[in-house]
């Protein structure tokens, strides 16, 4: 919007003098050109053609009829195909971060070897197969096209039923239906179309991506097998916002293929498109730099974090940048959980996003003053400019965030809905970085620019193009341009004469007219455009040769198609160096190769290479290699399942068969350094192991414990404890000289396995000592010659005794030694012995008597010694 008063706008056929193709009259208010003879024809083709409608119709050409409908078609081949190979490049990442080895096994753990991939699927599987890999492409166009992605289904047999919803607007299918439907539209449409027929024309294709979207996504619905009791409604995208987003979707790409014809004739239309060309230029960059940053930390640093990456890139590269611009990412709904998170509470780099966004502003500011090459601006722009970044930020809403809504009804209905993504309110802080790139064009451009090269200038005007700019200018013996000859300037800075034609706004090619300036009437020559018109605003790109955008040469344009092949070169080999070390690190140096190897030595009873590849804790005394490698029933074939990483720590699930049938088990990781920046080293801080417990009675305190021949530890506090790679070992207590606690076989791995209680069994020393100390016993007692001396002993002796009393055994009893595990021993007989005894009774008589006598003797052992315990 130039300060110097413009020429009324007119329209541009009427410079040829004829009725244009969309079958309007002459300009209004008419011009030199716009004769009698002009007007009598326009008025006799109107009366002869009432409809205006059917005069538009007809007005189109064949191919302009043929470029919509292909332009619709072809951005919904498009779209559908980036899909699919988005949702391709998704299963592989999922593969390669979540297995990380194309040896990892597959199939159930609960199935027994052979069993994986001998059932083949029912036809219901297969078609249920098949309508997933073909018509989940066709869902992502359409919740590209602003649908909602809705699954419903019941369980009668629990009396539960439900649906959700998920919208979310995949930008990297988006971007592909955009830009192959401005392509092919900027390619092939006619350049002879007014203003009514580009929008009819860009109504038909919005109404093909309409109907081949919705259409599709109904009949490539997602539809899942009858399960026992589920059903589960076909899944697909298709609503009223998929509808009406798909129909703006492709008007708009085809609408705004060529925006200059929205602003021929209307200053102000064309100078707000190129204030959104440069918004939309300045986060495009910045979304692509984040997208490429993003993708290499993904599938270098952090490979797992790949998996979503083909997908998402763009909502996240979109997500990121909002937060560059000082917006926020939150969650809300869900009840009443609602949090919001910015920069100002995030790690440190993502204060790199906003000083790129800082530096791109800045760049923007000057930028859009190059566009506008002038220095003088009117209040109206104060409101475009945070207009069109608004609609930016708006976009990026809209693309960074998901909605998702679920009802569930059971025993009792639960319900909800929310959104995560972008704040609502990250639009409006857009809206101020708008204000600020103004401000930069307003009063920093001026004194940034003219210190610039001309170079760096015309290559900004390049990229973000020229505003038309409206002057006077001189005619022939210093007439004003207005009285009889207005031209335009042109993005270049000329001015074009229009001769006979009626005023237009249209922009000239560069060198069709000497350049504007203040023509002198004396026939002097036109001051630069650095001085410009007198009172007029200032340009900052001039009209001499040295300093016009003249279109490129062809040797110019060789190195610049040169120039681009090898930056798409370099770009494709940092892609695949940075996909193949993603694969490397998953497959070679990460975690899931090293579980392998590490598994695959325990099974060989290599328990040496699997402790230099593991940090054993301290209650392992039973990971050594001669224990392992005296274990039965080791596991055999290993299966490494599926791996999860995240940061330094990783967790993989490994599955093997151990006697005959299927056993699982977890292994952790921890990554302890990097070499080269890609080269993983990984140690196993949880190993494949089990806990072995082995209890024992208290007379076997402190014996020892051994496994496969060698000692790995004692009974202590009646127990003891050890981990056990899987497998079967044969642990023996053994025991003091009196008692043992024998042999018995624990295994490591199978089901209620790992436990094992030791009692005591007595020795044949025991036994034998047993015998000796009752032996003794009866012995000291047959010494005794009173009666009352024979407290404790087998025998009472004669009643009627008077003085000594003579003893002899003459049998012995046959003894039963038995031990418990407090350390008692019992010592009974089996068969009694027999004494014989001489006395004198009371009376005198010298008497001879025999007697029998059984044994109960109660020993225990004490500091390894048999002693009485009374």
């Amino acid at each position: 919007m130039s300060d110097i008063p413009s020429v009324p706008p007119s329209d541009p056929s009427a410079a040829a003098g004829s009725v244009p193709s969309g079958g309007g009259g002459p300009a209004a208010g008419g011009g030199p050109a716009a004769g009698p003879a002009a007007g009598a024809a326009a008025g006799s083709a109107a009366r002869r053609e009432p409809d205006p409608f059917g005069r538009l119709l007809r007005s189109v050409g064949g191919r302009d009829w043929l470029v919509a409908v292909l332009a619709g078609a072809s951005a919904w081949v498009a779209a559908y195909v980036v899909a699919a190979l988005s949702l391709l490049l998704t299963v592989v990442a999922v593969g390669v971060s979540g297995s990380g080895s194309a040896s990892l096994g597959s199939g159930s753990l609960d199935d027994g070897p052979g069993a994986v991939g001998s059932a083949a699927p029912d036809l219901q599987s297969l078609l249920s197969g098949i309508s997933v890999l073909l018509g989940a492409p066709a869902q992502l166009v359409a919740l590209a096209d602003l649908g909602r992605l809705h699954v419903s289904g019941s369980v009668p047999l629990l009396g539960v039923s439900g649906a959700a919803s998920l919208g979310v607007v995949p930008a990297l299918v988006l971007a592909a239906q955009v830009v192959l439907a401005v392509v092919i539209t900027r390619r092939m449409r006619s350049r002879s179309l007014a203003l009514p027929q580009v929008l009819l024309t860009s109504a038909v294709t919005g109404l093909v991506l309409t109907a081949f979207t919705s259409l599709a996504a109904l009949a490539l619905a997602i539809r899942f097998p009858r399960g026992t009791g589920a059903t589960i409604s076909a899944v697909h995208a298709v609503g009223v916002g998929s509808v009406l987003g798909a129909f703006v979707v492709g008007a708009l790409a085809a609408l705004l293929a060529r925006p200059s014809l929205l602003g021929r004739g209307r200053v102000w239309a064309a100078r707000a498109l190129g204030t959104a060309r440069v918004a939309v230029t300045q986060v495009g960059m910045l979304v692509v730099l984040v997208t490429v940053v993003i993708a290499v930390v993904a599938l270098v640093a952090q490979p797992s974090w790949g998996a979503a990456l083909p997908l998402l890139v763009g909502n996240v590269a979109l997500a990121v940048v909002s937060l560059g611009f000082l917006g926020g990412l939150g969650v809300s709904g869900f009840g009443n959980a609602s949090d919001t998170v910015s920069v100002f509470g995030s790690s440190g780099w993502l204060w790199l996003v906003v000083l790129l966004v800082v530096l791109t502003a800045v760049a923007a500011g000057l930028a859009l003053a190059v566009r506008r090459n002038d220095r003088a601006r009117t209040t109206l722009d104060w409101v475009v400019s945070p207009a069109a970044w608004l609609l930016v930020g708006l976009v990026a809403f809209v693309l960074g965030t998901g909605v998702v809504s679920y009802d569930v009804s059971g025993a009792r209905t639960v319900g909800g809905a929310g959104s995560v993504g972008v704040a609502p309110w990250t639009p409006v802080v857009f809206a101020l970085w708008g204000a600020a790139i103004e401000a930069v064009a307003r009063y920093l451009a001026p004194l940034l620019l003219p210190r610039l090269g001309g170079r760096v200038l015309l290559v900004t005007a390049r990229l973000v193009g020229s505003d038309p700019r409206p002057v006077p200018a001189w005619g022939v013996g210093g007439a004003p341009a207005g009285l009889g000859t207005p031209r335009t300037v042109g993005p270049t800075g000329t001015a074009a004469p229009s001769s006979a034609a009626a005023p237009s706004w249209n922009a000239t090619p560069a060198g069709s007219a000497a350049p504007v300036g203040a023509a002198a009437p004396s026939g002097a020559a036109a001051p630069s455009w650095a001085q410009g018109p007198a009172g007029g605003p200032t340009p900052f790109i001039g009209a001499d040769a040295a300093s016009a955008v003249t279109p490129m040469s062809p040797r110019t344009k060789r190195v610049l198609v040169r120039s681009l092949v090898a930056a798409g070169a370099v770009v494709v080999v940092v892609v695949a160096g940075a996909v193949t070390t993603g694969l490397l690190r998953s497959n070679v140096w990460g975690p899931a190769p090293t579980v392998r190897s590490y598994v695959d030595a325990i099974a060989a009873g290599d328990a040496a290479t699997a402790e230099r590849m593991s940090e054993l804790p301290d209650d392992a005394p039973m990971l050594t290699s001669v224990v392992l490698r005296s274990a039965e029933d080791r596991p055999e074939n290993v299966r490494v399942g599926r791996v999860t990483t995240t940061g330094d720590q990783a967790m993989a699930v490994v599955s093997y068969t151990q006697d005959g049938k299927n056993r699982s088990g977890q292994v952790e990781l921890r990554r302890t350094g990097t070499s080269w920046l890609v080269k993983d080293e990984w140690r196993v801080t949880t190993p494949l192991a089990e806990s072995v417990s082995v209890s024992a009675v208290p007379t076997l305190e402190g014996a020892p414990v051994t496994v496969g021949g060698k000692r790995v530890g004692t009974i202590r506090d009646g127990s003891f404890r050890s981990l056990a790679y899987p497998g079967s070992y044969t642990v023996r207590v053994g025991g003091s000289e009196y008692f043992t606690g024998g042999t018995k076989t624990v295994s490591v791995g199978a089901s209620g396995s790992g436990f094992a209680t030791f009692t005591a069994t007595p020795t044949k020393k025991l036994t034998k000592d047993a015998e000796a100390f009752v032996a003794d016993a009866i012995s000291a007692c047959a010494a005794k010659t009173s009666v009352d001396a024979l407290r404790g002993c087998p025998w009472y002796g004669p009643y009627d005794a008077e003085g000594a009393v003579e003893y002899e055994v003459t049998k012995q009893p046959e003894l039963r030694v038995v031990g418990s595990g407090s350390g008692s021993v019992q010592v009974t007989s089996t068969s009694d012995g027999v004494v014989e005894y001489d006395y004198t009774t009371y009376s005198g008589k010298r008497t001879h008597g025999e007697d029998t006598f059984d044994v109960y003797e109660f020993l225990k052992v004490e500091d390894g010694e048999l002693v009485s315990p009374y």
